[in-house]
C-alpha cells in the first residue's frame, strides 16, 4: 500500500511541471495520463511508468491541467446506478455530485477546456430520454444544458469552452453554454464519412480546436478478426473548416476511444490487434498514435478508455 501511495505522490509531481506552451508544437517530456482496467482508474504517464491504481470507477477522464479525474461511480445496493465523480490527484480524495445531479443515471464525463465545467450523458426520468448534463465546479450547480434537445449522445466542448456539440444519431448539434441556443449545423452522417453513426462514438477536439478526432464502426475488412456483426471500430480525423474526414487507421487494429496529447500532433486511444484478443487479460491495450506518420505504439497491455492531460 505504502509502494502505490508513493507511486501516485511521484505520478502527481509530473503534474506540476509547467505544460508545454502554446506554440510547442508537439508534447515534449512525459505526459499523464489515466485509465481504466476491469472496474479500477490507474494513473500513469507516456514514459511508461507503472500504473498506480486510484479508485474504483469507469470512464475516467482527466483535466486539462492534470490535476483531478472525473470519472462514472457505480452507485445503489446493487451498484445499478451511475453517477458523476471527482478525484483529486493530490490528495487522493474524491467527492461525488448524488446530492446535485438528479437521478441515478448520468456517465461518461467531459471536461471544459478551461477546467470549470464537465458535461455528460444524462437520463431525465420525467422525459424518459437522455439530455446533457452541466455541471458548474466553480459554484457546484447542475442544470439540464438545451432541455428541449432530447435523444442526444456523445456531448463535446469548442476549445474555447463556449460551446457543447451533441447528435440525434441524424442531425449534430452546437449548444450556447451560456445561452442554451442551440443550432443543428449538419447531418450527422456528412461529418462521420464512411462511420457508421452511434450513441458511442466519442468525439476528441485537438488544443488548438482545428481537428476532432473521433471512432466509428465500419464494416470490418481484416483477415483476422472477423468479427460476429461484421463490424471493426476506426478512428478518422475531421477538419471542421473544410468539412473533410479521412479515416486514419487501417484494419490491422480495432481502434476506439481516442484522446489527444498535448501539441495536437500524438493521442492516445484504446483498442486491439489480433496479439490482444487471443493473448490474456481484457483483450484491450492503450496505443499511442501520431500524426501525419500514422506510427502505432503499444502504451499499457491491458486498459482501456484512456485520457491525458492537454495542458
Amino acid at each position: 500500500m505504502k509502494g502505490k501511495t508513493l507511486l501516485i505522490l511521484a505520478l502527481a509531481c509530473i503534474l506540476v511541471l509547467p505544460a508545454p506552451s502554446a506554440g510547442s508544437p508537439e508534447a515534449t517530456g512525459p505526459v499523464p495520463f489515466v485509465f481504466s482496467r476491469g472496474d479500477g482508474l490507474f494513473l500513469t504517464d507516456t514514459e511508461g511508468n507503472s500504473p498506480a491504481l486510484i479508485r474504483k470507477g469507469y470512464d475516467p477522464e482527466i483535466s486539462p491541467d492534470g490535476t483531478e479525474v472525473a470519472f462514472t461511480v457505480a452507485t445503489g445496493k446493487d451498484g445499478g446506478g451511475r453517477q458523476i465523480g471527482l478525484y483529486t490527484i493530490s490528495t487522493a480524495k474524491s467527492r461525488n455530485y448524488r446530492s446535485v445531479i438528479p437521478g441515478e443515471n448520468s456517465y461518461g464525463p467531459r471536461w471544459s477546456p478551461d477546467g470549470t465545467m464537465i458535461v455528460f450523458n444524462h437520463w431525465d426520468p420525467e422525459q424518459s430520454d437522455w439530455v446533457l448534463g452541466l455541471l458548474t465546479l466553480t459554484d457546484g450547480t447542475f442544470r439540464v444544458l438545451a432541455p428541449e434537445l432530447k435523444g442526444v449522445y456523445s456531448p463535446f466542448w469548442s476549445d474555447d469552452s463556449a460551446s457543447v456539440y451533441c447528435h440525434d444519431l441524424e442531425n449534430f448539434f452546437r449548444v450556447s453554454v451560456e445561452t442554451g441556443r442551440t443550432a443543428a449545423l449538419r447531418r450527422f452522417s456528412e461529418i462521420l464519412g464512411e462511420a457508421m453513426p452511434t450513441s458511442a462514438i466519442r468525439f476528441a477536439v485537438s488544443p488548438d480546436g482545428t481537428r476532432w478526432l473521433f471512432d466509428g464502426e465500419v464494416k470490418d475488412t481484416s483477415d483476422w478478426l472477423k468479427s460476429g456483426d461484421g463490424l471493426i471500430s476506426a478512428l478518422f480525423l475531421h477538419t471542421p473548416a473544410d468539412g473533410t474526414t479521412r479515416r486514419i487507421t487501417g484494419d490491422r487494429i480495432c481502434a476506439i476511444g481516442p484522446a489527444w496529447l498535448p501539441g495536437g500532433k500524438d493521442f492516445l486511444f484504446y483498442g486491439y490487434t489480433e496479439k490482444e484478443i487471443s493473448g490474456e487479460g481484457s483483450g484491450f491495450a492503450v496505443f499511442r498514435g501520431t500524426l501525419p506518420e500514422g506510427k502505432t505504439t503499444l502504451l499499457v497491455p491491458d486498459g482501456g478508455t484512456p485520457s491525458a492531460r492537454i495542458r
